[in-house]
């Protein structure tokens, strides 16, 4: 009887498997695979963005069909003639307090029939929501809005700010801009700074915001923030204004973020219907907060800011009359968004 053995030792007949080859295979794939990831992300993105832009666009036309109706009436309100005489009473009778920097609360501030016609134009929160946190606001004159929207919000931008408003807030202030401006630029008459309003922008916040204490970009001179407060929104949650201990000059042009813990509460001001604020961005700090529990959960705020500082043609001649050891206090990008 014949006996076979059995050879466990590999035959040597048989291609082994290639290692490197292998390797290299699975590297293409899995790398395939990421392109294919990408691919697919960069596709959900791009769907996401047009949807947001569809309901933008759904938003807009549903309010135009709502707001065309008041287009009429809100012509006859434009061409009111008593609308500069009033803004005008309304600052100048304003207190202006010094402490912890030179600032105004001024109430009443536009006629009631056009600060209504500012509330009816607010563009749809669609336009706001898809923005980041943070970058929620709209610029004005707004790229997308509808009609009514567009033509009060221009109109309270490029008449009444350019024209009215800021002249007035100038006059006001005079004192205190011309102090500011002879102290960082003492050989300089502070009446040739051409100082302008800028255009402005819608902000939209929910609950749970807050911005720290902090200064302005400093070639803003003058902050302005109009409360579009709505009928039954709580007058709490306004702007906190503080005086800060140690305080000192911002270190470059942008935004001056301050630590709480150097911060006194000099004044909380209440977020009420018409109500302007306007401060000079020279010392101290402002901030402002929601509650995370700010009832209700859908609770909606919109404040309309613009500024008053000089032309970028005189930021430009400004900034080459500083003497050398100030330059860098107002060195960086003269227009910031934060």
């Amino acid at each position: 009887m014949a006996v076979f053995k059995t050879d466990s030792s590999p035959d040597r007949g048989v291609n082994q498997p290639d290692h490197a080859a292998l390797a290299e295979s699975v590297t293409l794939v899995q790398q395939q695979c990421e392109e294919i990831l990408q691919q697919v992300k960069a596709m959900n993105d791009q769907l996401s963005q047009l949807t947001a832009r569809e309901s933008e666009l759904r938003a807009v036309l549903e309010r135009a069909t709502e707001m065309d109706a008041h287009l009429d009436r809100l012509r006859k309100t434009l061409r009111k003639t008593t609308m500069a005489e009033q803004v005008g009473a309304a600052i100048g009778r304003a207190a202006l307090h010094l402490d912890p920097f030179p600032y105004a609360v001024i109430d009443d501030f536009v006629p009631a029939v056009f600060y209504d016609a500012l509330l009816k134009g607010i563009p749809p929160i669609e336009l706001f929501e898809h923005k980041p946190a943070g970058k929620q606001h709209l610029d004005v004159p707004f790229a997308l809005a509808p009609l009514y929207s567009q033509r009060v919000w221009q109109y309270m931008a490029g008449e009444l700010v350019s024209k009215i408003i800021t002249p007035a807030i100038i006059a006001k202030f005079r004192v205190q801009i011309d102090e500011w401006i002879a102290r960082n630029w003492p050989e300089l008459p502070p009446e040739s700074v051409d100082l302008h309003g800028s255009g402005g922008r819608i902000m939209f916040r929910r609950r749970g915001y807050r911005i720290l204490p902090h200064r302005d970009p400093k070639w803003s001179f003058i902050t302005c923030i109009l409360y579009l407060a709505r009928p039954g929104d709580d007058e709490a949650w306004g702007t906190q204004l503080y005086a800060v201990d140690a305080d000192r000059e911002a270190k470059n042009a942008a935004p001056y973020w301050i630590d709480e813990k150097d911060c006194r509460l000099v004044e909380d001001v209440k977020f009420r219907p018409n109500r302007l604020l306007v401060f000079l961005n020279s010392a101290g700090a402002h901030g402002a907060f929601i509650p995370a529990d700010a009832q209700p959960e859908t609770l909606e705020r919109y404040i309309y800011q613009f500024r008053v500082g000089p032309t970028v043609d005189a930021i430009a001649k400004l900034r080459s009359m500083l003497p050398e050891e100030r330059q860098p206090l107002w060195a960086g990008k003269a227009l910031v968004d934060y």
